[in-house]
């Protein structure tokens, strides 16, 4: 006969009020009870417990335990035979991210930008996720921008953020919505800047950045060919073959995209990306699966093809959000010379209070009597004795 650890139900007592005192959550609790207990036992939520005199519990090693596997246990990725990834998120989440990129040639590193960025999710329309992005002051070699050119950069990306944008069901810019904003706030600092920096280059820059926002096309098309809108607006978003698998020919890249079939242990999604670009088109069926099969490295291409991209992208389970992004941009520069950005973002955590999975409220809980509650029974006060509570 199984035997129960119990609360002794207390004047005023429910199921939540229960629940808050002993550090488990009252759906649990309520449906703990009713499964073992006789039938004019059974309790409701939100209401006052009556004509009930304990409340069962599970052992308190049993629970945690229960818990801890449940918590552990490998999850599929996909649970329907669709292997649909979509981007869940409606509204309302804001997400911070630390960003590295290193450019480099044959290995060595020429420069090192780093920076946190924001992306809003403001809400869906039909199909597509409108957002809102921010990158914030970024650092070149661990340095705010100290050449005039680099200043004048930084200055002039002012006017660029924060940028609204309409991403599609595979998470790719689809549009620049607030084209109107940006060249206002443009026309605004557009006169300081004029007035601090001069010269043949400054004069160069500016004429490209005001061409580059014209419209919301060029705007789109600028953001489109820049490694970082490239490899974070990637469309990883896909309908997945029956192996987890999907790819993809734009002119003369072929990718591939790869999403292992179980979550992590911290229940995150991994998914690769792995793209090759050759000097001349390869029209082997094989290509894909030579692809597959590649195991590329930084600063290494092979003399046939002229660039390579590997990306690990780790997603939330639940939404499918972005948690984490680490590879490689492998290019030909020359005979010489191979060409290398690496990157790396991170979601900047969130401090958050350290949860137990059973947390008692109460001091006067105890886990090692029959009744948990034994101590706050004893110690009651001559009021509550003398009304018979």
């Amino acid at each position: 006969m199984r035997s129960f650890k119990k609360y002794k139900v207390q004047r005023g007592d429910t199921i939540e009020s229960i629940a808050e005192k002993i550090g488990i959550p009252a759906v649990e609790v309520r449906t703990f009870h009713n499964l073992y207990c006789d039938d004019r036992d059974l309790v409701e939520f939100r209401l006052p417990i009556r004509r009930v005199e304990y409340i069962l519990l599970p052992d308190l090693e049993e629970y945690v335990a229960a818990k801890t596997a449940q918590k552990d246990a490998i999850k599929k990725v996909f649970n329907n035979p669709e292997n649909n990834l979509r981007l869940l998120v409606s509204e309302n989440l804001k997400l911070d991210y630390g960003t590295i990129i290193q450019y480099k040639e044959n290995n060595r590193v020429k420069d090192k930008i780093h920076f946190t960025s924001q992306i809003e999710f403001l809400k869906r329309d039909g199909n597509f996720s409108i957002v809102k992005f921010q990158i914030n002051q970024v650092y070149i070699n661990n340095k705010e921008p100290e050449l005039v050119i680099e200043k004048l950069a930084d200055r002039i990306s002012k006017a660029l953020y924060p940028v609204l944008l309409r991403l599609n069901d595979k998470g790719e810019i689809d549009n620049i919505i607030n084209i109107d904003a940006i060249q206002r706030r443009w026309e605004t600092i557009k006169p300081a800047i004029l007035e601090y920096f001069r010269g043949n280059e400054v004069d160069k820059l500016i004429a490209s950045f005001e061409k580059t926002i014209m419209s919301a096309s060029l705007l789109k098309r600028s953001f489109d060919d820049h490694p970082f809108y490239q490899i974070y607006f990637a469309p990883i978003y896909q309908k997945y073959t029956s192996d987890l698998s999907f790819s993809q020919t734009d002119s003369t890249l072929k990718t591939i995209q790869i999403i292992d079939e179980f979550q992590t242990s911290t229940s995150k999604i991994c998914l690769r990306r792995k793209g090759l670009e050759q000097l001349f088109l390869n029209d082997s069926e094989d290509l894909e699966k030579d692809l597959n099969k590649s195991e590329f490295e930084i600063g290494k291409l092979e003399e046939e093809n002229s660039s390579n991209i590997d990306f690990l992208y780790k997603l939330h389970h639940d939404n499918n959000t972005i948690f984490s992004i680490t590879g490689f941009i492998n290019s030909r520069k020359n005979s010489d010379v191979v060409s290398t950005i690496e990157f790396e973002t991170y979601e900047r955590a969130k401090r958050k209070p350290k949860q137990e999975i059973v947390n008692p409220i109460s001091r006067k809980i105890d886990w090692s009597a029959e009744v948990i509650n034994e101590r706050e029974i004893k110690e009651k006060g001559f009021w509550d004795t003398f009304w018979g509570t």
